[in-house]
């Protein structure tokens, strides 16, 4: 059903602006075809807002097409004004990718940092916003028009969206001319206020949609180390998310040119948080140490990617880490810190732990390719079911990009239908979606859980610290080789990926633990001795020591 309203949302703008434009031909609909119109208005709008300028244009524009033949046909043979006014709507609709790449030159989006200026007039978000209100004044016209039989609210449309398209042309002018004047344009106020803050050291982050926390993960750390830095985002869609984690200064910069507009004559080094192919705009700056922290450790193969060796110095937990890079041919600068995340973790049977235990269940996502495929997501209702057959209440935290694969969703959505069903019924005190999400982070579900069943992903590794039964599933079915490619499994349970020994696996988790010793092992194998607060020293040390060089 998630996946379901997902796809609508998207489609509807569309459905309905082609609804508006076969109305508008039809006789006697003229009233409904604007009302489909506004509707696909309203849905684009707020795509705008969220995305920018260019979201939808093609909805936008036909819901326009729509109004204007609706307008043209209620004004009593003038149709001049609805054609005038929606030519040129059109056009500044069908133009706002250009447009933006206009606006953006001069203005960096920022978060917390004093740039001495308002809010500027010519900024994305200004000229998409003005854009937006000339067409709902063209739809209101409309609507007026329609009502009195009379083209004089058309011609007051006209009027204002002819104001929109000259502002739009003077902006534009004005980059062009801050162009001509300089072959790499950027924000003077922005620069400025990166300068004065005099950053020891910038983070360097880039990624889709719902990749922020990777970054958010470490921000609470970054702002501990007491040095002043700057973030820098190649996206705008992360600054709403990331603005909150922080009080470091957050800017975005999507061109290469302005990122090195942002490295201050004090910056000493880049951290990374991810293998984005955009930090090589970055790498390539040989004064800088380029520090690799990654978001989470883990036996999947883009845990020893070969691009690796692009950075300086790559952040590990532990020897773990360090051996399976070198065991795929990779010697790298390493420093293991541990994971300072876990610092939080409680080591050891849970506390408050009730007459029923509490299973977490956390299947990663499909990845890109069936290479980097991992999810238990096939047999997580099986997984789950087995659970509340054994009267366990079940926290399920599914990866953030799970909703990118359509199986993977309407897995996920079968298996929290089977949670809410149950709750209703039993009264189990389950979580699934956003209560196991957001603010409860994973170390409050680590905390909330007695076992764990989770794939090969930083989840596992992750686990370990608290020292509880988990079991990492097998859905390459290498059986006995399994603990030979995932490292992590030396101290988990199989479970296969046909679910085939479910029941023992549950077993094991509840009540035999036969590899409570070897847990321990492969806990300080994989994490190290550094555990607590003094994890957290451990990184801030290793850090300063790294970029202060």
């Amino acid at each position: 059903m998630t996946m379901l309203r997902r796809l609508l949302s998207r489609t509807a703008s569309t459905g309905f602006a082609a609804l508006a434009l076969v109305l508008a031909l039809l006789p006697d609909l003229s009233w409904a075809a604007v009302v489909a119109a506004a509707a696909a208005l309203a849905i684009a709008w707020r795509g705008h807002r969220d995305l920018g300028p260019g979201r939808a244009r093609f909805d936008r524009g036909v819901a326009v097409a729509a109004i204007a033949v609706v307008a043209a046909q209620s004004t009593g043979g003038s149709p001049i004004p609805a054609a005038i006014a929606a030519g040129a709507l059109i056009t500044v609709v069908g133009l706002e990718p250009q447009l933006a790449v206009a606006v953006a030159t001069g203005h960096m989006a920022s978060a917390n940092l004093e740039t001495g200026r308002g809010r500027g007039w010519f900024t994305p978000r200004a000229i998409g916003d003005l854009v937006n209100v000339a067409v709902a004044l063209f739809a209101a016209a409309a609507a007026a028009t329609m009502l009195w039989a009379s083209p004089v609210p058309l011609w007051l449309a006209v009027i204002a969206v002819i104001g929109v398209l000259g502002t739009a042309a003077v902006g534009a002018a004005a980059a062009l001319l801050r162009r001509r004047r300089s072959a790499h344009t950027g924000d003077a106020a922005v620069i400025r206020a990166v300068g004065a803050l005099d950053p020891v050291f910038v983070v360097h982050f880039s990624g889709p949609p719902g990749s922020a926390y990777q970054l958010r993960m470490w921000l609470p750390y970054l702002d501990l180390l007491g040095d002043p830095y700057v973030v820098i985002s190649r996206e705008a869609g992360h600054l709403g998310e990331l603005r909150s984690a922080t009080t470091a200064p957050i800017v975005v910069a999507p061109s290469m040119s302005e990122v090195e507009q942002l490295l201050a004559p004090g910056v000493k080094a880049a951290f990374y948080v991810n293998g984005s192919a955009l930090n090589t705009h970055l790498v390539r700056f040989g004064n800088l140490r380029h520090l690799q922290l990654f978001h989470g450790e883990s036996d999947k193969a883009s845990s020893f990617n070969k691009v690796t060796t692009i950075y300086d110095e790559v952040f590990v937990a532990g020897q773990a880490a360090v051996d399976r890079y070198r065991a795929h041919g990779l010697d790298l600068t390493f420093r293991k810190v541990g994971r300072p995340q876990l610092a939080a973790v409680a080591s050891g049977p849970r506390a408050g732990s009730g007459a029923r235990p509490v299973l977490l269940y956390a299947p990663t996502w499909t990845g890109l390719t069936s290479e980097f495929d991992y999810s238990s997501l096939p047999i997580g209702k099986a997984v789950v079911s087995e659970a509340l057959r054994r009267d366990m209440d079940v926290i399920v935290r599914a990866h953030p990009y799970t909703r990118f694969n359509l199986a993977a969703s309407r897995q996920l959505d079968s298996i929290e239908r089977l949670l809410a069903e149950d709750a209703e019924r039993t009264g189990r005190a389950h979580r699934w979606g956003p209560r196991s999400t957001g603010d409860f982070s994973l170390v409050d579900c680590i905390n909330a859980a007695d076992v764990a069943v989770c794939d090969i992903s930083g989840v596992a590794t992750d686990w370990i610290a608290s020292d509880r039964p988990f079991a990492v599933t097998d859905m390459g079915m290498l059986g006995d080789r399994f603990a030979d490619e995932a490292w992590i499994a030396r101290g988990a349970y199989r479970l296969a990926g046909d679910a085939g020994n479910l029941g023992s696996v549950f077993d094991e988790l509840l009540d035999t633990d036969s590899k409570a010793v070897q847990r321990k092992e492969t806990r300080e194998y994989f994490l190290g001795g550094a555990n607590g607060e003094s994890g957290v020293e451990a990184f801030l040390a290793a850090a300063r020591d790294a970029y202060r060089g």
